[in-house]
């Protein structure tokens, strides 16, 4: 009994860490709506978290309101209940923190954190310019990850104007080729109906 309840602790522990914005997500029978345009072999496989094992990156992309955030929540918390250490953080979120960090000559310790979580998920990617700068820290934090950790990257722009999402286009080619690169990534499209519609 003691086991059981060390282990709910352990995981209301590690949801608290998440920041997920959706904290109930789950996947439930409605991925397998037509209507949602799922790849649902892609997110049944992903569930299992054997991807996060092995270090690989997921891109979700798609209109807004198609539910990109919540699903990416749900699989979030499928890690979450291996055990696995996750946090949910928007990109514009992310590169602030990484500025006051540099500010307060807490920077490489800022990225080294990120570095060892297990799962990074990071939400509206494309919302924000990104400068020089903010390709500079964008890039140290995937460099740290490379191949090691897993991220998430979600963005209702499709993967292939993410270059030019980038002003500093050596960092760009830096990013995506870690990110992208299609033997160590997953790809979901979430083109389907609003769920703000299904919600209403």
């Amino acid at each position: 009994m003691n086991g059981r309840s060390d282990t709910i602790k352990k995981f209301n522990r590690l949801l608290k860490k998440a920041h997920l914005r959706y904290p109930d997500a789950d996947l439930d029978e409605s991925i397998y709506d037509p209507s949602r345009k799922l790849d649902t072999a892609t997110v049944e496989r992903l569930a299992d978290c054997h991807w996060i094992d092995e270090g690989k990156n997921l891109l979700i992309t798609g209109m807004t309101s198609s539910g990109k955030t919540y699903l990416s929540n749900a699989l979030c918390i499928s890690a979450l209940r291996q055990m696995k250490t996750v946090l949910y953080i928007r990109a514009n979120t992310l590169m602030l923190e990484l500025e006051q960090a540099r500010l307060k000559t807490a920077y490489l310790d800022q990225v080294k954190s990120l570095s060892k979580l297990d799962l990074l998920a990071i939400d509206d990617f494309g919302l924000m310019e990104l400068d020089l700068d903010k390709c500079r820290d964008l890039f140290e934090v995937i460099d740290g990850r490379d191949g090691r950790k897993s991220t998430i990257i979600i963005s209702q722009f499709p993967v292939s104007s993410w270059f030019d999402l980038l002003k500093e286009h050596t960092y760009a080619d830096a990013c995506l080729a870690r990110i992208t690169d299609k033997r160590h990534s997953y790809r979901l499209e979430m083109n389907g109906i609003s769920m703000r519609e299904v919600n209403k």
